[in-house]
């Protein structure tokens, strides 16, 4: 009787273990549509969280180094530092040029390049909620220690034409120059926005959903762009490597995340 000891220890302890390890899963045998709708609410609950940004933009074989930002979000507003400092009210942004806050598409070089690789999170969580594509699971994953479901989407086909078209005007903005000329010499007269393949482009989003809260920690977000074959000029190299990757991570939901907002943007967009 002494020796079954033991062995009901074992029994007890692992089924202890088991009942802690259900306890800190909130994902249970919900399918992935419904943990994205579960954790897209969850996030709508909470009124800050610490976020920080990896952005890259490339259009041809030079591929310049990511951008990286960070900061704070508060609902649909965003502030960070890093590559640029730059705050966000939804759609809208302001780059800090030292007491000047001017739009980045009003920036020329490499400030302005840098400044548009950046995108407001609040905008990509909007996104996942208005998406029709439903995930699937990945493998799990830890996000800076945190224990996350994977799922994978890819975007519908009203927001892939919305980030062909984002991406298309940003390659409009590269081929002008100074003064208004194009990049060929002459006035730009084709539009980048009507020459991208919506059939041929890959676009993804990667999400990390913690077990245990249903928070979001991490959103990798990637978009390969194709152009239509004879959709421009003879004249007109086609960059045959272009992309847009923003992996961002979220921390510290309602936590303390100070970050010095100055007067003007308060003031601008009532942030207190």
């Amino acid at each position: 009787m002494m020796r079954a000891r033991p062995a009901l220890l074992v029994v007890l302890f692992a089924g202890a273990a088991f009942a802690q390890e259900k306890k800190d899963d909130r994902i249970g045998k919900d399918k992935a549509p419904a943990v994205l709708k579960k954790a897209l609410a969850e996030v709508q609950k909470k009124k800050s969280a610490a976020i920080t940004e990896s952005a890259e933009l490339s259009a041809g074989p030079q591929k310049p180094p990511p951008s990286k930002f960070e900061g704070v979000m508060r609902k649909d507003f965003a502030a960070v530092k890093g590559a640029a400092e730059i705050f966000a009210k939804g759609s809208t942004y302001l780059v800090n040029l030292g007491g000047r806050f001017d739009p980045p598409t009003e920036l020329e070089g490499q400030e302005g390049f840098v400044a548009q690789t950046y995108k407001n999170p609040a905008l990509i969580l909007d996104e996942l909620g208005r998406n029709t594509t439903p995930p699937q699971f990945g493998p799990d994953e830890s996000v800076d220690g945190k224990d996350c479901k994977v799922l994978d989407v890819t975007p519908d086909a009203a927001l892939l034409k919305q980030h062909l078209n984002e991406f298309g005007e940003r390659l409009n903005r590269a081929f002008k120059r100074p003064g208004g000329g194009g990049a060929f010499g002459g006035a730009q007269i084709f539009d980048m926005k009507n020459v991208m393949d919506e059939k041929n482009t890959a676009a993804s989003y990667h999400i990390c959903v913690g077990k245990d809260d249903l928070l979001i920690y991490r959103v990798d977000y990637v978009l390969r762009p194709k152009i239509k074959p004879g959709s421009l000029p003879p004249q007109v190299p086609i960059p045959q490597d272009m992309a847009q990757k923003i992996d961002t991570h979220f921390s510290k939901w309602d936590d303390e995340n100070p970050f010095e907002i100055p007067g003007v943007i308060k003031n601008k967009w009532g942030i207190k």
